[in-house]
């Protein structure tokens, strides 16, 4: 169970920066397409298409280790009481989780939109403001200090 739980640890944690990549290139294409009023081609889409599907990955392996895996949660979750009154525990439990289930939620509610419209301004357009919202919800939950809690940058 250790391995699994490092091996998934591992790949949320270096997953973040796909997520992180694919987002900052939604929004470029996005702001570059609004400014040349561009189609909505297929590299606008597939930068959204790996956005989603980098962020579903890291939903599935956060669930794992949040449900199985983690020390910190299963210690979180077998006093709930006792980890809300200490920052690091409820940061885990409770906003991180949190958080970022509804910065996914955000980019998938986005991107459905976006596909469902017709007009390629307007895709551009929805695609830089759900994306923005999902990113900045995002990046206040990477554990690098912002919220008190830091962790390496890069596992190895």
């Amino acid at each position: 169970m250790d391995f699994l739980y490092k091996i998934s640890l591992l790949l949320h944690s270096w997953n973040r920066w796909a997520i992180l990549i694919f987002g900052i290139a939604v929004i470029v294409f996005a702001i570059k397409g609004l400014n040349s009023g561009s189609k909505y081609n297929n590299t606008s889409r597939k930068s959204m298409f790996y956005f989603i599907l980098s962020l579903h990955l890291q939903l599935l392996v956060g669930l794992l280790l949040y449900f199985v895996l983690s020390p910190v949660t299963s210690a979180a979750l077998n006093d709930f009481g006792a980890a809300m009154k200490d920052g690091t525990l409820r940061y885990w439990a409770v906003e991180h989780a949190f958080v970022n289930i509804l910065a996914i939620a955000v980019a998938q509610t986005g991107s459905i939109i976006v596909r469902k419209r017709t007009n390629d301004r307007d895709k551009h357009r929805l695609a830089l403001i759900w994306t923005i919202i999902a990113m900045v919800l995002i990046i206040a939950m990477i554990p690098m200090g912002m919220m008190g809690v830091e962790r390496p940058w890069f596992r190895f």
